[in-house]
């Protein structure tokens, strides 16, 4: 369930929207000159939203990752460098040339 409220009413009534919030699994939309501006959520769906972003900020990272890591080897095969039989010293140091 959805409430509409302008500002001022969240000025005068945010102890008792908060506790309608929590209690009643609701959002309460806040409203300036008759445009959404915000919004009171419960924490519950706070933490849920923030666990779905950082999923899919990771889905990302090891998308781009594999991507990086498919080219990186393609590129070192083109230079004739044997990464696998490389120490992870001499990875690094030969790194530090490029």
């Amino acid at each position: 369930m959805q409430q509409i409220i302008n500002i001022t009413q969240v000025r005068n009534n945010l102890s008792r929207l908060v506790k309608e919030v929590s209690r009643e699994d609701k959002t309460v939309v806040i409203i300036r000159d008759s445009q959404p501006e915000a919004a009171i959520i419960p924490y519950s769906r706070v933490k849920i939203m923030d666990a779905e972003i950082d999923k899919k900020r990771k889905q990302q990272f090891s998308k781009v990752f594999a991507a990086i890591r498919k080219q990186g080897r393609a590129w070192l095969k083109k230079k004739g460098v044997n990464w696998k039989k490389m120490t992870e010293e001499e990875f690094y140091d030969f790194i530090d040339k490029i």
